[in-house]
């Protein structure tokens, strides 16, 4: 809430160290340098007190004292009727009006180094979204999401802000009141159409199973890219979940029309009523360049109810299902209520749950959830909570079913207890101790769900599991998401950590589980999210993209070199020296080079990269045999089998290799990676350029010159360093390439394109002489262009 009163800032300027992370992340510019004393210094007249420079600060050296000086959070509108039977509208309608929504807009900060972002599993641009927002901008805001989100409509209105987005907002993070992150995205989302036109064909067929979250974030990337996607649904409709489990009061149909109807524009091919059988996946991926599991999590976890055998237990989304059509045809339930009023008990208090209590209202009857966790640590939204109690809803906490049993009068009898939870990760103990004993028509199990063990079956390696790592990425330490006040917004869970494993998992999307086979979504990593879902088949989009554009030589035009990551092992300094001349090399040719220390290099990194680059050296003596160096045998045993990435080695040794390389590279190919490029060498950098050819030829796009020249021929707009960039390092293939332009220009006459491409042709054959005459003051990447991030 904004105040009037200043904050009170402190820098202990004994620990101030003058980096300058708070200076570069503080949204207001209130921290300045002393260029004396080489601290900081804080205005608090200008200070808003977000705690971001608290937060980031790694030597504890700033304290602030205040909340945070902002606007209260504008409310939204909820649709609050006082008798919801049968009635399926929406029930949060959100802003009204564009003042509200510029009101709303106005809070944010625009922090330089957004942990929103980071709290976003598909790390949504806000600011920038929001910066669009506050200028009415809905064709620009539209833009912004459509560059990380398949459907912002649909997020925007089941997302858990809390765990995500919002939780994760500066404000937040400081014990206030978030921006309304979710709901001025829906209000932009629903005001504005995506832009439709997608890219010029590639090479690219991908077969998806299941058009949920997952397969809809599949297809869209893949259809907007160019290539062509297939969506198999056993359904009807496109949707999943998001027409089966999630009511129209929460998630109208037509907003997931919406999203389907895009996708249609798209010229995704969807095929309805089709199940797909596990058995043909090999006969898909003949038929199909990626086949993709998207088929969701559908087995529903049982109720552990003594005498549950005995009576009839309802699984959620079937009960769902059966009350939308029974609403919809103003037809009877089917149940057994002998009173007039169906009472239905839910197993469960999650948002699943939820649903069905609040449509058990819908349908004029009584519902009791029963959620055995302790109310602090409950997985249930509190939004939802607030939305069921207020419909009537009764939602008991600290209670579990302890047995059921069937009544002659064709009603179920259940015995409630009373559990006791201490902590957030501790499992709730159940006691003797009788809450009540209800009479009940119906007992439906709301549990959740888990993976298909016929899927589980096929790929043993599932589900993978959502892990924090000890030692976190830097970025993500920096940008000070993990040391928020714990806050109510959250619900007092750790939103950091949440980031992190949601990111190691859809990392994990793009590995394939099998020959050209992937799994993405609930599929993948269990019950999850439905923005989770969307942004783990998002990344497997864009990956499959981006190696079919590099890789098919029919579309040179969209063709680019390999996205390089060096793994540096070297604490003599040599190996590094000559990692870095490496990308110093590569940087003429490549378009995005990262350097860092092999100690750095995660399994998931490695998956971001098309080239992964080994550079170590041999351990071990001739008599007890040689090895590669230990920090890089742990990085490739850490390697995951279905990794896309091809390698190339670069060993350096003293003395004799021996059989290191040999061991090293055999150890890469039973992880499941091709090794493309390999070389063994001193100090001296003799042989560098021609491992750099070797990794050229092994790893670039795979391209004739007439190819080239005829991309350059039938697309006039084409990018004369895409070219050069798709010969790399090659003085052959460049000789011939300039050859054929020269005769191009000699047929045809001299036109802007070819004189462009040649120009671009004869700097790269100029940096490869360079580099061949070991002329040392041309190897500048200057001389061309540098992409290369060196973090080593």
């Amino acid at each position: 809430m904004q105040t009037n009163e200043f904050p009170q800032v402190t820098v202990l300027k004994d620990r101030c160290s003058g980096c300058q992370e708070c200076l570069v992340r503080c949204p207001v510019s209130a921290i300045t340098l002393d260029e004396f004393t080489y601290t900081v210094d804080v205005d608090e007249a200008i200070c808003v007190a977000c705690h971001q420079c608290e937060r980031t600060c790694p030597f504890s050296a700033i304290h602030v004292e205040g909340e945070p000086r902002v606007q209260g959070r504008v409310p939204a509108h909820l649709f609050e009727p006082a008798d919801v039977r049968a009635d399926l509208h929406e029930v949060r309608v959100g802003f009204l009006s564009d003042e509200e929504l510029v009101a709303e807009a106005s809070r944010c900060l625009n922090c330089p180094d957004a942990t929103c972002i980071r709290g976003c599993p598909t790390h949504n641009d806000i600011p920038a979204f929001i910066e669009r927002a506050r200028n009415l901008d809905f064709v620009g805001a539209r833009e912004v999401l459509l560059a990380t989100s398949s459907m912002p409509e649909i997020c925007s209105r089941v997302c858990d802000t809390g765990t995500q987005c919002e939780g994760a907002c500066s404000l937040a993070l400081a014990g206030d009141m978030p921006v309304a992150i979710h709901e001025i995205e829906r209000y932009l989302a629903d005001r504005s159409e995506p832009r439709i036109a997608n890219e010029e064909p590639v090479g690219l067929s991908v077969a998806i199973i299941g058009g949920g979250p997952a397969g809809i974030g599949v297809a869209d990337v893949v259809a907007r890219g160019g290539g062509r996607a297939t969506i198999f649904e056993a359904e009807p409709e496109i949707g999943g979940l998001l027409r089966s489990g999630i009511p129209e009061f929460t998630l109208p149909n037509a907003v997931v029309s919406r999203v389907a109807w895009q996708l249609e524009g798209l010229g995704v091919q969807v095929v309805t009523n089709t199940r797909v059988s596990l058995e043909v996946l090999d006969d898909l991926a003949h038929s199909y360049d990626a086949v993709v599991i998207a088929q969701g999590a559908n087995a529903p976890l049982p109720i552990t109810a003594a005498g549950k055998e005995s009576v009839h237990v309802t699984e959620a989304n079937d009960f769902l299902g059966r009350a939308y059509r029974a609403i919809r045809e103003g037809s009877e339930l089917g149940t057994n209520a002998t009173d007039g009023e169906l009472s239905v008990l839910v197993v469960g208090a999650g948002n699943t749950a939820m649903d069905v209590a609040r449509m058990t209202r819908r349908l004029g009857g009584g519902a009791t959830c029963v959620d055995w966790m302790d109310k602090r640590f409950s997985l249930v939204r509190p939004d939802e909570l607030g939305e069921a109690e207020h419909e009537g809803v009764e939602v008991l906490f600290s209670v579990t079913v302890a047995s059921l049993r069937p009544l002659a009068n064709g009603r179920i009898a259940a015995t409630l207890v009373e559990t006791v939870q201490e902590e957030r990760q501790q499992r709730p103990k159940v006691t003797d101790k009788v809450f009540r004993v209800m009479e009940v028509d119906e007992v439906v199990a709301a549990l959740g769900y888990r993976i298909e063990p016929e899927l589980l079956a096929n790929f043993p390696s599932l589900p993978v599991r959502k892990e924090v790592p000890v030692i976190k990425d830097r970025h993500w330490m920096a940008s000070g998401i993990f040391n928020g006040l714990p806050n109510d917004v959250s619900r007092r869970m750790p939103v950091g950590e949440l980031a992190v494993g949601r990111e190691r998992a859809r990392s994990r999307a793009q590995f394939a589980l099998g020959d050209r086979v992937f799994v993405v979504g609930d599929s993948l990593i269990g019950p999850s999210t439905v923005v989770e879902a969307m942004a783990q088949g998002r990344k497997l989009g864009a990956s499959l993209l981006a190696r079919s554009s590099r890789l098919a030589p029919s579309f040179v035009g969209r063709l680019r070199p390999p996205r390089v990551l060096i793994s540096i092992d070297s604490p003599g300094g040599t190996t590094r020296a000559l990692a870095l001349r490496l990308a110093e090399l590569l940087s003429a040719v490549a378009g995005d080079i990262v350097a860092v220390p092999v100690d750095q290099v995660t399994p998931e990194l490695v998956g971001d990269f098309d080239l992964l680059i080994v550079a170590t050296w041999v351990d071990g003596l001739v008599v007890g045999g040689q090895h590669a160096s230990q920090a890089t045998a742990r990085l490739v045993d850490q390697l995951i089998k279905g990794t896309p990435t091809q390698v190339a080695v670069l060993m350096t040794f003293g003395f004799d290799p021996g059989h290191a390389m040999d061991h090293l590279a055999d150890a890469i190919v039973a992880r499941g990676l091709d090794v493309v490029a390999r070389r063994a060498m001193k100090s001296d950098a003799e042989g560098l350029f021609e491992f750099a050819q070797d990794v050229c030829v092994g790893a670039w796009p795979d391209v004739t010159a007439e190819g080239l020249l005829k991309a350059v021929v039938e697309n006039g707009d084409i990018s004369p360093d895409s070219i050069a960039g798709a010969i790399g390092i090659r003085p052959e293939l460049a000789a011939t390439v300039a050859r054929g332009v020269n005769e191009l220009r000699a047929l045809q006459g001299s036109s802007e394109t070819l004189t462009k491409v040649m120009a671009s042709v004869n700097e790269l054959q100029a940096w490869i002489d360079a580099w061949n005459r070991k002329d040392r003051a041309q190897w500048q990447p200057s001389a061309r262009r540098s992409h290369a991030s060196i973090k080593a």
